[in-house]
């Protein structure tokens, strides 16, 4: 008898969603020959996705360390186990932090899935749509998908009125109070000494929606992220050098198949927003006989060449250096996501800002990829979702996966963020 429990309970597959509930798979074998497809078609089929919308998701395995979209062929509780070794290829983290890291399995969206098809998806396949804004929204309001202020104000709206919430639930002035849980962190710091001006813009548009179907909102909600150059991005993570700063700059890169984003994951400021016509990158592989000694770690590098046009005459030639143990998976997004453009033919959502000349540098020494890696960890995650520092929407369910929270329980302890000397990398 206890072989039979112990081959049932091996059978039985948690998959985690973005709306942050959990579905159960029972196989009939033993789990680690499920494949990430027959797992997600498994996930789709229970919650009434159909087997069109099935295709914009994929099974990944996230933890606050590392997040891996897999392929249909792959297995996921068997690549669970190989977790610690997946860490120590591809994520820069001590020890004691990747072995208190625990791994997750997730149903999100798939980065190679079409914008152009999904937009057809969302009106015929409610329950495909109902997830992919779920992400979407936990994307915005960690911080990922930036916007515009007057735009993140008609979004805040627009996810109270989802939540069924009215205008006379909020007494005049008090929307400020749930600044955090409605709105990204950055724009909240912006506003910061403006709540009144923040609570007046909110209800204005909160009053505006008093009229609109509840059916149609979700669906209003992701389109207006459509409108984003950075939505479907593909996220990874890096440091970089800057002018006028003494110090590496913790960076959070993004990639579609348009183009290549660089934010500052401390400031949440755009440092770069590239056209992949205008790139062509170059990895730079560290000596593996070269180990790191303390916070060194030898970093590959993503170099990102690119030209910049001032004006007619005048173009520039600059480059952007990317120090990651990631830098090899970025090479491999960018080449995939360039040759599969054609199929997203919707540029629509693209748009290109001029980015920074960073000066060239020769950086084929081993020296120039050995970092010092800061392990204060700037933002909080949840499953794949980064968490800036200072967020409150998370519930205390959420804190087995890593987050920090006071002895209240109800709001994120304020870590301090130190920027790292003149070579570092971020978790």
């Amino acid at each position: 008898m206890s072989s039979e429990k112990t081959s049932k309970i091996k059978s039985v597959i948690w998959v985690v969603l973005m709306d942050k509930k959990k579905q159960k798979i029972t196989a009939g074998r033993e789990c680690d020959q499920v494949s990430a497809g027959e797992l997600r078609d498994a996930v789709c089929r229970k919650l009434r996705i159909t087997p069109d919308g099935a295709e914009a998701f994929s099974i990944w395995i996230c933890s606050p360390l590392l997040q891996l979209q897999l392929k249909p062929s792959h297995y996921p509780t068997a690549l669970c186990d190989l977790w610690y070794d997946l860490l120590a290829q591809f994520a820069p983290a001590t020890e004691l932090q990747a072995k208190n890291d625990l791994p997750i399995i997730m149903l999100m969206r798939n980065v190679f899935y079409p914008l152009s098809q999904e937009k057809l998806l969302v009106q015929r396949d409610p329950q495909a749509r109902y997830y992919l804004t779920a992400e979407a929204m936990f994307n915005y309001l960690t911080g990922r998908y930036p916007v515009e202020d007057e735009l993140a104000y008609k979004l805040a709206a627009l996810q109270l009125k989802m939540e069924g919430k009215k205008l006379n639930n909020f007494p005049p002035g008090s929307l400020q109070n749930i600044a955090n849980q409605i709105l990204p962190w950055d724009v909240v710091k912006r506003k910061k000494k403006q709540p009144l001006y923040l609570d007046k813009r909110i209800r204005a548009y909160l009053t505006d929606l008093s009229s609109t179907t509840p059916g149609t909102l979700d669906h209003i909600y992701i389109s207006h992220l459509w409108t984003q150059s950075c939505y479907r991005c593909a996220f990874f993570q890096g440091q970089t050098e800057l002018q006028k700063h003494r110090k590496d700059v913790v960076v959070r890169v993004g990639i579609t198949p348009h183009n290549v984003f660089i934010w500052n994951k401390v400031t949440n400021k755009t440092i770069a927003e590239i056209d992949n016509k205008d790139v062509s990158t170059q990895l730079i592989k560290s000596d593996p006989r070269k180990e790191g000694t303390g916070n060194k770690i030898p970093f590959d590098v993503w170099l990102i060449n690119f030209t910049v046009v001032a004006s007619i005459k005048k173009r520039t030639n600059t480059a952007i250096p990317i120090y990651s143990k990631q830098a090899c998976m970025m090479k491999t997004m960018f080449e995939r996501m360039r040759d599969e453009s054609h199929l997203h033919a919707d540029n629509s959502t693209t748009s290109v800002q001029p980015p920074p000349i960073v000066q060239q540098r020769n950086l084929n020494e081993v020296d120039a990829m050995m970092r010092t890696f800061d392990f204060s960890n700037p933002t909080l995650k949840i499953g794949s979702k980064e968490v800036p520092v200072g967020t409150r929407h998370i519930s205390k369910k959420e804190n087995l996966r890593g987050l920090k929270l006071n002895s209240k329980g109800n709001k994120l302890k304020k870590t301090v963020i130190k920027q790292t000397v003149a070579s570092k990398f971020d978790v």
